[in-house]
């Protein structure tokens, strides 16, 4: 059963969801560590992949057309060898929801750091490269797999390449879409498969993404309004402390 604390919860997290995907990139770190306050081990990552791929689904519409293909192509295959890393972290994990919580609080905190760096260093735009798109695709792809948190480490590419804010967009949108549907089979199937480490989807957090669902739409709705009038930096700086707290409650149980 949901508690009363648990969807007011899921609504704030719905909320940043909905933003991070229309108006406040990387802002979606903050969902994490808050649904890890309702939910331990697989059930995060399956109550937060629902929430995402309601979002992702009205964040390719709005923005389809401002995508870069050229760049997609070039993460994907690095992307599934992450997906893989992934795969098999949970397979060797097993029922042992503590280490699933430290890995994932690890790598919000490398990931805010990412970011951090990211927004003080203000380094130029550089042209893609083999080796950036095999390190970022790779290292998104298990991060985004365990933790549904690759949006600093894909930001962090995203931005050294130039783009700007409607390609930037566009093209995360279209990355996060593809990567969540994929993820959506393979997370069923390790539930299914692997029973030591329990299932991703269960009743409890299929009904708090329901109670959440408006929550993601609020999101949506706001951050549209946001788009071009949000100071970015400011709003950026205030999730990535927030997030940093959260995974640190996380880390310390």
């Amino acid at each position: 059963m949901l508690h009363q604390g648990d969807i007011i919860v899921g609504l704030v997290a719905a909320v940043v969801i909905g933003l991070s995907k229309t108006a406040v990139p990387g802002s979606g770190l903050l969902a994490t560590p808050l649904i890890a306050l309702s939910f331990t081990g697989r059930q995060i990552s399956g109550a937060t992949l629902v929430l995402l791929l309601t979002a992702d689904v009205f964040a390719v519409r709005f923005y389809r057309q401002h995508a870069r293909w050229d760049l997609l192509r070039r993460l994907a295959p690095w992307v599934a060898v992450g997906f893989a890393a992934g795969a098999s972290f949970y397979v060797w994990v097993g029922n042992s929801t503590r280490t699933i919580d430290v890995v994932i609080a690890v790598m919000i905190l490398v990931i805010v750091a990412l970011q951090t760096r990211r927004l003080v260093r203000r380094q130029p735009a550089v042209a893609s490269a083999r080796s950036s798109a095999a390190f970022y695709g790779s290292t998104g792809g298990f991060a985004t797999f365990v933790s549904n948190n690759a949006g600093p480490i894909l930001n962090s590419h995203l931005m050294g390449l130039g783009l700007d804010k409607d390609e930037f967009i566009g093209t995360s949108s279209w990355f996060y879409f593809v990567v969540n549907v994929t993820k959506l089979p393979i997370y069923l199937a390790l539930g299914a498969l692997s029973h030591g480490g329990g299932s991703f989807f269960t009743h409890r957090t299929l009904l708090f993404d329901l109670a959440a669902l408006p929550g993601v739409l609020a999101g949506l709705w706001v951050g549209r309004r946001l788009y071009r009038r949000i100071d970015q930096r400011t709003f950026i700086v205030i999730v990535l402390g927030l997030s940093a707290a959260g995974a640190i409650k996380l880390l310390i149980g």
